[in-house]
């Protein structure tokens, strides 16, 4: 495909239907929010191949409602947000489950079929903190970096870089007042709220939750947003 088919009649045409059909949101940059850098567009990511076809930010209406609430905290502390990720492809989503069933095991890439997969229901978003210069600031990890110092709590972050300490607690907050949960293994990654909690504080029904109000996406539903690899995979 040509890079201007993604601004094609074509295109936008199909991207409108697949949007209204899943009551998604096409997010787009503003003063506040950044989206100038997609790593699943290109081959700078954890499975070091281009995942997307090209660069794309969709989310869930009520994903998109709670975003607004964050970047207005965002702002009132002098930040915007920039973003990575949200709605993710069931293709995408099984090819990277597929490929580092690690990642699998240690709670970093949720299976589309097995998993709860937030991202494949439009309502996560993978996201950081900059300051008004656009520089991100210090979270202690890069995005995607799939160790135990990704984990909200990590003993080594909170004994050795208290600054990253601190901005992870304030992007926290910031997300947990706009209707975001916090996912405990990495601390770029929010969902809506739809983990419900026992008695001592342990989650479950997380997925029956979901599932009622935020189906997952299936697949096939939109493939001219993957590349050739992702769409030829077949193994989910």
């Amino acid at each position: 495909m040509k890079i201007d088919y993604f601004q094609s009649s074509e295109f936008l045409e199909k991207e409108k239907t697949f949007l209204k059909k899943h009551n998604l949101v096409k997010i787009i940059q503003d003063e506040k929010i950044l989206i100038d850098y997609i790593p699943y567009a290109t081959n700078d990511n954890f499975c070091h191949q281009q995942l997307y076809s090209h660069p794309f930010i969709y989310a869930h209406r009520d994903t998109y409602e709670n975003l607004q609430k964050t970047s207005e905290l965002a702002h009132e502390k002098g930040f915007k947000l920039r973003i990575w990720d949200a709605y993710r492809p069931y293709e995408v989503q099984a090819f990277m489950a597929d490929k580092f069933p690690e990642h699998v095991e240690n709670g970093f890439v949720s299976h589309p079929s097995k998993g709860i997969a937030t991202h494949v229901r439009g309502i996560a978003i993978d996201l950081t903190l900059v300051d008004k210069n656009g520089k991100e600031l210090d979270m202690g990890t890069d995005f995607d970096d799939m160790s135990a110092q990704s984990h909200h709590g990590s003993s080594t972050i909170n004994k050795n870089n208290k600054i990253a300490e601190k901005n992870r607690q304030i992007l926290a907050e910031i997300m947990q007042k706009s209707g975001f949960e916090i996912y405990k293994n990495e601390w770029w990654h929010y969902n809506l709220k739809i983990s419900k909690y026992d008695e001592k504080t342990r989650i479950f029904s997380a997925e029956s939750v979901a599932d009622k109000k935020y189906p997952k996406i299936p697949a096939g539903e939109f493939i001219d947003l993957l590349t050739p690899e992702i769409k030829n995979f077949q193994r989910y």
